[in-house]
């Protein structure tokens, strides 16, 4: 008990600023004071410290407009990924046969879904770095309330959120039954419950965090860089406002489909892969750094 106590205390310190989390630790190491107090201690301060940041109106901001909306937009977009990949995944999986290896249809079938289906993964994983960017560069002291939030949020809209929005948008579609009434992949429960759940943790909840210390991290960059990214980063959320949420369909607004099929939003919406570009240079520049340094030490 007493070495989970300190790892716990290890965990909270990383919520406290560098300064005060070093005199923090020096205090408990000169101090001897049990696993159980220093827990209690450090756990009271952190309190204090995040209650004191959520006085600000910004944290609040932040929380309604974009923590909850985002969670939710990537709930959805996460639903329709699913849906899309399970119906692959049934044909493949549960109707597998070792005679289809001999069979031309099948490998031309199989090369004409793959690519479909890693580039809508792709896309989801950059959509969920990027509102994980965002939400992590907004204030490096509150980054680890918001993914605690963040990741409720995801919870939330995976298991009743999004569906619950998806039946709505059925219900507007008039579809004259259920998808689970005919339906032979919803009705098995791994599609249903289970593939849901690893998406949104693997390609939504995994990335999201990832961006988020990508963000916390961007503080250090010029300014006219950090404006870059964030017009690249908003551009980005906003093409998954419009492309994965059905609000065109919602307020009938069936200009927006022929707007989004047109070849200058084709174009545009290679921004999404963003995050691709900006990992790659980004560890270009920091292997060209080290070499740099290490030259000039030698």
């Amino acid at each position: 008990m007493t070495r989970i106590c300190w790892r716990l205390v290890d965990v909270f310190c990383r919520l406290l600023e560098p300064g005060e989390r070093a005199a923090v630790c020096g205090d408990f190491a000169e101090s001897g004071e049990s696993g159980g107090q220093a827990l209690r201690d450090v756990m009271g301060l952190v309190v204090r410290r995040q209650a004191a940041l959520w006085k600000n109106w910004r944290p609040w901001l932040a929380l309604v407009g974009l923590i909850v909306p985002l969670g939710m937009q990537l709930s959805i977009a996460s639903r329709m990924t699913t849906g899309q990949s399970a119906t692959y995944l049934w044909l493949y999986a549960n109707n597998w046969d070792w005679a289809l290896l001999k069979d031309g249809g099948f490998w031309y079938g199989l090369v004409n879904c793959v690519p479909i289906v890693l580039v809508s993964c792709l896309t989801l994983v950059c959509w969920s770095w990027t509102a994980g960017f965002v939400l992590g560069s907004l204030s490096r002291r509150i980054a680890p309330v918001y993914r605690v939030l963040f990741c409720l949020m995801l919870v939330f809209g995976v298991l009743w959120g999004a569906p619950r929005y998806l039946d709505f948008l059925l219900e507007q579609i008039r579809r004259p039954e259920s998808p689970d009434a005919s339906d032979p992949i919803s009705a098995l429960a791994f599609y249903r419950h289970v593939l849901p759940l690893i998406v949104q943790t693997l390609l939504v909840a995994v990335p999201s965090m990832w961006g988020m210390r990508r963000g916390a991290a961007a503080g250090g960059f010029p300014r006219w860089v950090r404006a870059g990214l964030w017009s690249v980063a908003i551009t980005t959320l906003t093409l998954l406002l419009i492309r994965e949420s059905g609000l065109g369909f919602i307020l009938r607004a069936f200009w927006l489909q022929r707007i989004w099929q047109s070849w200058p939003i084709r174009w545009l919406q290679m921004v999404v892969y963003w995050p691709v570009a900006y990992l790659i240079l980004n560890a270009i520049w920091r292997h060209w750094h080290a070499k740099t340094l290490l030259e000039n030490h030698t």
